[in-house]
């Protein structure tokens, strides 16, 4: 997938009869106007009429897809957006996607490892943090997260080795 290309989730089926697609997401897809759709290894923008949320992702109305059968024949597709395309943020808070990566350090400087994922528990996100031994479920609360770097890729934690 390119840099600037973000996975927002993937089709998984048909809903009704009209070319509307259901989206396994995360993300409240309603602020998009546009997506992204990765067919055949190339990402093709696709125009979004209407979406609706709901507690499993979204359903999509697609300009370019008018009836079920083409909205099956999308089933497992990726669907992602632009980077440049997200909302801005204010201080203090950041994209789930730009935290994978970043390295993890303890308030005493030790390597905790990289972020390698991130899990939603549906009280807070936890961070799933790697090394080359351990993976660390971390939560992403101001109690444990000292500071975070986007631009030094990197967040200090309070968090022991042993933990």
């Amino acid at each position: 997938m390119p840099d600037n290309i973000i996975n927002m989730g993937h089709i998984t089926g048909a809903f009704g009869i009209l070319g509307w697609v259901k989206i396994k997401t995360e993300t409240d897809m309603s602020n998009y106007k546009e997506l992204l759709l990765s067919i055949n290894g190339k990402w093709i923008p696709h125009k979004v009429e209407k979406c609706s949320n709901n507690e499993l992702g979204a359903n999509v109305k697609f300009a370019s897809i008018s009836d079920r059968d083409d909205a099956m024949a999308l089933r497992g597709t990726l669907v992602g957006l632009a980077r440049d395309k997200f909302p801005k943020l204010h201080d203090d808070e950041y994209y789930q996607a730009d935290l994978v990566g970043l390295t993890v350090t303890n308030l005493q400087n030790e390597n905790l490892g990289t972020v390698e994922n991130i899990m939603d528990t549906g009280a807070n996100i936890v961070l799933v943090v790697k090394d080359d031994k351990l993976e660390r479920l971390i939560p992403f609360v101001g109690v444990y997260i000292t500071s975070v770097s986007i631009e030094k890729k990197q967040i200090i934690v309070d968090w022991g080795l042993d933990y």
